[in-house]
């Protein structure tokens, strides 16, 4: 094997093409040639795409495989890693299935909705055929064949609601819960919220997972029976995806272990295909991206989905393309996939700033990644759980949490793999025995007002002092007021904007009793004070209590709020980097014994002077660098002062402030 070797320690780019060029010599060397020049790792060819209808017959893919062997062969040559993008498991939506092929059961949504060519893991004729196809294509000489990420039971074209409800699925239910019920009794079930039935949640999305899993091993076996030295990979969607279809993706990572690749690969997606909307790219990010490790234990090879889809040349500019490839480094990992090309006209650089760019940064995102090892991530964070569809509203908007993104936004750094301090929303304080609440409660955590009510009925918290009341009728809140003593003269006693722009939970009131303290307060249109937006206390633990329900106005007076909130109740010293005064920037703090590193990303037009950091209390700042965009580390343009509240304030200034839609990276050391 010459093909060159990568490792999660180290940046690099895979490039996923999806056309062979069949007959297209000069197309095909055009792609390696840009390949080449953007120095690249590794080429990842589609089986199959738009040219081809899903699951075509063995007879078709026989005839396919040479062509892709003659490609792989070439690129290995190159001293590149010829990779496999299996493009069509189950389906990514409705299409036409290649004659002869549509004998197998469909996929059945909770409406009776079956998407044409979209097929159900359970059927075993179709375990068959694909164990066949993938056992054809491991025969080409990939290093690696991964499986797309229509390898689930929710989201596709042509289905609206959870997958899959078919007569096998029905059938395997029933065996494992010895309950026959219709796919429209079934469905109203599963989608009861007052409470929830969390067993048969549990039931249902178990005999989902399971089928996912058996399928995931008959590929495994397929391809290393043909195929000893090939490895393999998945691609995943957002965690409400893996969720709703009831994936295991721990039990799925170790079905896919190889004896020549015993660590699978993992790519993360979620969208963002254009620039349109730069905070598009971080709502991505803290909402699809940083979760899965949360939900992720067994070892894997990371890597982030960089695309444009439809692949159409130019649809992404090159500096917002190198701020998404940076973003993706900092946050989860080095190894990045892409699809930047045009499928149909070929490979293009239109503007000539793609490419000297993929080479010049890659030095960059390299020690990026050495100098995050042996570092933990924090971040003031809702924590994701592969549970929480127990508890949850099945709905996307529902299932997670508006927090973490709206934080992000308002200079906070998210981390929900180890949140610090822990955000609870909802009937998330279910999935929580009292025993485990306890010790999260101790580190410090902001509750919604659901939340809390929630721990008081259990019969927990009965010593704080703060109540919370139902009340059925609340006026619609007008503004804010923040009454924080400490509140600095252009904010105290003012009021924020918030009809129409930010939310709150219905049917709740907060209110102090002795010990707590009220920050601030909700205000109908005549000024009638309707309950408090955010109380503090720190009985039986260190606590803030909100209203908000995570859609905070992205302005600078709800900054200071949360931001307050989040210092408060960790008390500076678990306490994530945070960038005060102004908004668009987003840090990622990843934190060591004697340094930390901390990665700020620009998502604004404006442009600063100077910009604060607010950095815990517990680490005094020797120095701090600035990563150079040669990979080399220079001192940064920085003073260091005691924060007025608690810790150590940086202002940056110069050079070392991103510049608008761009990034630096800084390790600290401590002394």
């Amino acid at each position: 094997m010459t093909g060159r070797t990568l490792t999660i320690e180290q940046a690099g780019y895979i490039l996923r093409v999806v056309g062979l060029f069949e007959d297209d010599a000069a197309g095909w060397e055009a792609t390696m040639r840009f390949a080449e020049a953007g120095h690249f790792d590794a080429v990842m060819l589609f089986n199959t795409h738009g040219e081809m209808p899903p699951h075509p017959p063995p007879g078709e893919i026989r005839r396919r495989v040479p062509l892709l062997a003659a490609r792989l062969a070439d690129i290995r040559r190159r001293g590149l890693s010829p990779m496999l993008n299996y493009f069509v498991t189950l389906g990514h939506g409705a299409a036409k299935p290649a004659a002869g092929m549509a004998q197998f059961q469909p996929i059945v949504d909770g409406f009776g909705n079956m998407p044409m060519g979209c097929v159900c893991p359970l059927d075993e004729a179709f375990g068959d055929y694909l164990s066949e196809a993938f056992g054809l294509y491991a025969a080409a000489g990939a290093d690696s064949i991964w499986i797309d990420d229509d390898f689930r039971l929710y989201g596709r074209d042509g289905a609206e609601t959870l997958q899959c409800f078919c007569p096998l699925h029905l059938g395997r239910f029933a065996v494992r819960t010895g309950r026959s019920l219709s796919r429209e009794e079934l469905y109203a079930e599963l989608m009861r919220t007052d409470p929830p039935d969390r067993q048969l949640r549990n039931d249902w999305f178990a005999v989902q997972g399971e089928s996912l899993l058996r399928l995931a091993e008959r590929i495994r076996d397929a391809v290393t029976a043909v195929s000893p030295g090939t490895g393999l990979g998945m691609m995943v969607v957002p965690p409400h995806f893996q969720a709703f279809s009831g994936r295991d993706l721990n039990a799925e990572l170790r079905a896919l272990r190889t004896a020549a690749q015993p660590e699978p690969w993992l790519r993360t997606g979620g969208g963002f295909y254009n620039d349109e909307r730069p905070l598009d790219l971080l709502d991505k990010i803290v909402g699809a991206i940083d979760p899965l490790p949360a939900m992720v234990q067994e070892p894997a090879l990371w890597c982030g989905e960089i695309e444009n889809y439809p692949f159409p040349a130019g649809y992404k500019s090159a500096r917002v393309l190198e701020l998404e490839m940076y973003l993706n480094t900092i946050s989860t990992g080095g190894m990045l996939t892409f699809s930047i090309h045009d499928a149909y006209l070929g490979m293009h650089d239109p503007s000539g700033n793609v490419t000297p760019m993929l080479r010049a940064v890659k030095p960059y995102l390299r020690e990026v990644v050495r100098a995050r090892q042996g570092k933990t991530r924090r971040g003031a964070s809702f924590p994701y759980r592969n549970d929480l569809v127990q508890v949850r509203e099945l709905t996307p908007a529902e299932f997670g949490s508006r927090w973490n993104v709206n934080l992000s936004r308002l200079g906070i750094a998210q981390a929900p793999t180890d949140a610090s301090p822990l955000l609870l929303a909802g009937t998330t304080a279910d999935l929580y025995t009292d025993e485990e609440i306890g010790p999260l409660l101790e580190r410090g955590a902001i509750l919604d007002a659901e939340a809390y009510w929630i721990l008081r009925q259990r019969g927990l918290l009965a010593d704080c002092p703060i109540e919370v009341r139902k009340d059925a009728d609340v006026p619609i809140i007008q503004s804010e007021r923040v009454v924080a003593g400490f509140a600095p003269d252009w904010l105290r006693n003012k009021r924020l904007a918030v009809r129409w722009h930010v939310g709150y939970l219905p049917g709740y009131s907060l209110w102090p009793m002795q010990g707590a303290a009220v920050w601030s307060d909700l205000l109908d249109t005549e000024g009638n004070v309707l309950s408090a937006g955010v109380i503090v206390a720190d009985k039986p633990c260190r606590m803030a209590v909100v209203l908000h329900n995570g859609e905070p106005m992205r302005e600078l007076g709800r900054q200071w709020l949360m931001q307050m909130a989040v210092n408060e109740v960790a008390q500076g010293a678990c306490r994530p980097a945070m960038v005060e005064g102004a908004l668009n920037y987003y840090p990622v703090w990843w934190e060591g014994e004697n340094e930390a590193l901390l990665g700020l990303s620009d998502f604004g037009l404006e442009s600063f002077r100077e910009l604060s950091l607010w950095l815990p209390a517990d680490k005094a700042v020797a120095a701090i660098e600035r990563l150079g965009r040669d990979g080399v580390w220079k001192t940064a343009d920085y003073r260091v002062s005691d924060h007025p509240a608690c810790g150590f304030r940086v202002l940056l200034t110069g050079d070392s402030v991103p510049a608008p839609l761009s990034f630096e990276t800084f390790r600290l050391t401590y002394g």
